[in-house]
């Protein structure tokens, strides 16, 4: 290619792309056409190419994605003259492409649609191109196309137009042009061939709001749009299902409608789109494409009529015999096996459910109709959730899938319960259940589950007081099939409903004895630990006569290898919640029941010369079920009890000292001694306040041995409750700042070996530790020796690539010098500094000073290209805070209050600015953006410069990443 220039140079480039023989031809090609495309050379040579007969389609397809992709970011570069110039070339190769092909004839067209937003001299694009291309029938399509892609070219976030200018334009554009392109898409309507253009560019229009039901109801194109539907082509059919839906939506009724305006939107709905909807049901129910299992079409058709109903909701409940057809057509749409697809419907289902409850009483006729319709969506639901019974050849994937699906439409059951009353509601799932065990022995477990499952969705909308239905399904559980899915579904039946059994205590010893049942069979087990729980939480008075046997049952299932841990967590919070229950004269018996044998194990294993990796794993589950008992037991009140859980407390203090000096590197039992800990600290502070300083010396030692993060999350909910850890508050402040300060020089260790970028978790976790603390004690952390450090190592972790990293940094940021920022204003506004010595403003703007320049280069290059775009407004807060102290900071705690603002900060960002090549921002764009800043900072516009910050680095980032 080197001997070539201009154009032949970028068709040999061309040819290389797509006829190369080798694949590093072909990228080199491609890196080379990215780079003309940046060039100024490339708006001629685009030209030429679209004008050159003698090029094929790709090349002339490639100048114009050339021209649209230059007119969108470097249009400036042509002036005001050169636009239009460019305009009529656009024009003229679009003549000229009218009968070719399709993509270019869009290219083209967006091209030009960029030109008349940005560019003000073209003064009337709609009347201009109407008399380029109306006259001449193949020319139409052009122009169709044109007016599909110019509203959504004026809302293309990557043109940077002033907000003015844009406001005036689109006015120009589109609201005032409105009436006069439905004139135009009616008069098209005549060329039968153009009528799917038609359909999308009024599709394209009504979608950007500027076209109004009165517009277009006395129209042929609403007739258009729903003959449409009737298309067999899935672009046609979708693009008038969009049709159909925006003008469903100029239907809504808004508060400042007028009478007339809402009489006006109420009979074009029953005029004009309920016998179309009513027309559209019945297609629906004998499409063949549909009943193939077409998934678009279901997903087109419940859009449609959900739009339908959402919209119209209060007209449904307020005239429900107008509104019946439609209301039969979402139960319907609700029957479709497309399962992923009829999720659109379910808040339409829950709106009904509250304007029905809200707007009509029992006795009703919209109510009693709308009873029997969330009756039948129980029974629809039911077959739903129903598992396919080849189940086993679900896929992983999909068995996920359908799960959250049945979770999704639960919420649908609740609604249904919430109309049709709790009685009505299990009666149906009741039936159902009744169905299949009054059958043969054949029936498929399947049958069963699925009104199993509809239960525990109903759930929190049946009263614990109900004492008609329930007990009969109850009472049922003892008659099903044995099938472990059936025992598994029915035991979280019982789990859900254990306010309804506090009710009924008469029922504890059967649900007790189903679920300790349930144990002995690994794909139960699950749920009976789960079960047993909310048994236990909620109904602990009527278990705590049985605390031992379940005791001795626990030990006996927890040893036996057929419960994963997670279930063995679950147990131990269960019995947690039955102990407390005990009464005084038991519980330090029920207690020790509990802990002792966990400890002795936990210490037999500390015991051994070497720990297998089983053995670590065992530790972490002691310390697990030790540290969630001791979390949910409640022994308040009980002053024995009291003193025996603060001597257990105590006493496994040196257990845990020594399971984080041998297995600190081990991230699973790290994790357990953290969390029992963590329980330790926040629900037994007094009592662990005696050890503290040993604490935090094991802490940080396993931390400085590992750079395992959770140790940084302990150290931070430490901080957390160092009120109650310490004697008094000076303790508690100085527990922080040591706290900070030893696990900052343990983790700037660790980050001086790596980047934080390698590091992220650790990354957040530590500098969340950090924001923590100087929340709580900003005079000692930010006193400490050594915050000068961590004020630098800030900085530098302003580069990390990860979004939760990147945010802890700047949450941060934001704790020291936003404070520091009020504090300045105090300080300001008081004309002294005698009240605020408790607070190191000081200290902070001489860091600030010495290092401002990093952070502020860091802000705002990471603004530009490298923060997540969500961190963007938080990188902009740290930066206006930095400004406000680098600009008055130094003057205030001088006592110079009179004086200006210093230019510190547009230094600053000169020199940030200075990195950026001209390629990707102009000097003059620089310079605008300075000059900007320094009136906001001279002008003290603390909160304009924030707007300042994020437009500018959004625009650069727009621009630079279409770019690229």
């Amino acid at each position: 290619m080197s001997g070539a220039t201009g154009l032949e140079e970028v068709v040999n480039a061309l040819k290389a792309l797509y006829q190369g023989t080798s694949q590093a031809e072909r990228e080199q090609a491609n890196v080379w056409l990215g780079q003309f495309q940046r060039t100024p050379g490339a708006w001629t040579t685009a030209d030429a190419i679209l004008g050159d007969d003698n090029l094929g389609v790709e090349a002339k397809l490639f100048a114009a994605q050339t021209l649209r992709n230059k007119i969108i970011s470097d249009l400036a570069e042509l002036g005001e003259k050169g636009a239009l110039e460019l305009r009529d070339s656009l024009v003229r190769h679009l003549l000229r492409a009218r009968a070719g092909m399709r993509p270019l004839v869009t290219q083209l067209c967006l091209g030009l649609a960029d030109v008349a937003v940005q560019v003000g001299a073209w003064a009337d694009p709609f009347s201009d191109m109407a008399a380029a291309f109306r006259e001449d029938a193949a020319a139409v399509g052009c122009l169709l196309e044109f007016l599909t892609v110019l509203p959504e070219e004026a809302v293309n976030e990557r043109l940077e137009v002033p907000a003015d200018f844009f406001r005036q334009r689109t006015e120009l554009l589109l609201t005032r042009r409105a009436g006069d392109v439905i004139a135009l898409l009616v008069q098209c309507l005549q060329q039968t061939d153009a009528h799917t253009r038609v359909l999308m560019c009024f599709t394209s229009w009504l979608r950007s709001g500027e076209i109004t039901l009165a517009m277009i109801q006395d129209t042929p194109l609403v007739e258009l749009v729903f003959a449409a539907l009737q298309a067999e082509d899935s672009t046609v059919f979708e693009t008038a299902v969009d049709a159909v839906c925006g003008i469903i939506q100029e239907t809504h009724i808004d508060r400042d409608d007028s009478p007339e305006a809402v009489q006006a939107k109420d009979a074009a709905v029953e005029r004009v789109l309920l016998p179309q909807l009513g027309a559209l049901a019945t297609q629906m129910r004998s499409d063949a494409q549909l009943a193939a299992g077409d998934e678009e079409r279901a997903r087109g058709y419940c859009h449609v009529f959900t739009e339908a109903g959402e919209a119209w909701v209060e007209r449904i409940v307020g005239s429900i015999a107008t509104f019946e057809g439609l209301v039969g057509a979402l139960v319907d749409c609700m029957r479709l096996t497309t399962l992923d697809v009829i999720t659109m419907m379910f808040d339409f289902w829950a709106r009904l459910a509250d304007v029905t409850l809200d707007c009509t009483s029992s006795c009703d006729g919209a109510r009693r109709t709308l009873v029997v319709v969330y009756s039948t969506l129980i029974d629809i639901i039911i077959g739903h959730v129903r598992y396919p019974v080849a189940d086993t050849a679900m896929s992983a994937k999909e068995r996920d899938e359908f799960r959250e699906f049945r979770h999704s439409i639960g919420d649908v059951l609740k609604d249904c319960v919430r109309v049709v009353g709790q009685s009505r509601a299990l009666t149906q799932a009741y039936d159902v259940m009744a169905r299949g065990i009054d059958g043969t022995s054949q029936t498929p477990w399947q049958d069963i589950e699925a009104p199993l499952f509809a239960l525990r969705a109903m759930g929190a909308e049946v009263a614990p007081e109900e004492a008609e239905v329930l007990p009969k399904i109850m009472d049922m559980f003892a008659r099903f099939p044995q099938h472990p899915r059936l025992r598994y579904a029915a035991t979280l039946v019982i789990g859900r409903y254990t306010e309804w059994t506090y009710e009924h205590p008469q029922y504890v010893p059967f649900q007790l004895s189903y679920i300790v049942e349930g144990f002995k069979d690994r794909e139960v087990a699950a749920a009976s630990a789960q079960a047993l729980k909310y048994l236990c939480q909620d109904c602990s008075r009527f278990l705590a006569a049985h605390w031992a046997e379940l005791l001795r049952f626990f030990a006996e299932t927890a040893s036996s290898g057929t419960l994963e841990d997670a279930d063995v967590i679950e147990f131990a919070e269960a019995l947690a919640h039955v102990v407390s229950a005990v009464q005084a004269p038991e519980t330090p018996a029920a207690l020790e029941a509990f802990c002792l044998p966990v400890a002795r194990e936990l210490d037999a294993l500390l015991q051994r010369a070497e720990a297998s990796e089983r053995d670590g794993a065992q530790v972490a589950l002691l310390l697990d079920r030790l540290g969630v008992f001791l979390r949910f037991v409640h022994v308040d009140g009980n002053a024995p009890a009291e003193d025996l859980v603060s001597r257990i407390v105590v006493q496994t203090w040196p257990l845990v000292a020594a399971v984080l000096h041998r297995f600190a590197a081990d991230a699973q039992v790290a994790e357990s001694a953290c969390k029992f800990l963590r329980v330790a600290a926040e629900f037994y502070g007094a009592v662990l306040r005696p050890e503290i300083g040993q604490v935090v010396d094991a802490v940080v030692n396993a931390f400085r041995a590992t750079g395992l993060g959770v140790y940084l999350w302990l150290a931070r909910r430490i901080i957390g409750v160092s009120s109650t850890l310490a004697s008094d508050n000076a303790a508690a402040l100085q527990l922080i700042a040591t706290i900070v300060e030893r696990m900052s020089e343990a983790a700037l260790s660790l980050f001086a070996a790596s980047s934080f970028s390698d590091a992220p978790e650790t990354t957040e976790d530590y500098f969340r530790l950090v924001e923590r603390a100087v929340e709580m004690a900003p005079g000692y952390v930010l006193n400490t020796s050594m915050f000068p450090l961590v004020f630098q190592a800030a900085a530098a972790a302003l580069d990390v690539n990860h979004f939760h990293a990147q945010l802890a940094v700047l949450r941060a940021w934001a704790q020291v010098l936003g404070p520091t920022r009020r504090h300045l204003r105090l300080i300001r506004d008081s004309s002294s500094d005698s009240h605020y010595d408790a607070y190191p403003v000081n200290r902070v703007v001489d860091m600030c000073a010495a290092h401002g320049l990093d952070v502020a280069a860091r802000l705002l290059l990471g603004m530009m290209h490298r923060f997540d775009r969500e961190n963007v407004t938080d990188a902009a807060e740290v930066f206006v805070s930095l400004t406000v102290i680098a600009s008055d900071g130094p003057c205030i705690i001088a006592a110079q209050f009179e004086n200006p603002p210093l230019p510190t900060m547009c230094e600053w960002a000169q020199t940030a600015l200075a990195q950026v090549p001209e390629a990707n921002l102009s000097n003059s764009e620089k310079q605008v953006f300075l000059q900007d800043l320094a009136d906001c900072i001279q002008r003290r516009q603390w909160s304009k410069i924030k707007t300042l910050v994020s437009d500018f680095s959004a625009s650069f980032w727009r621009r630079n990443s279409a770019k690229n």
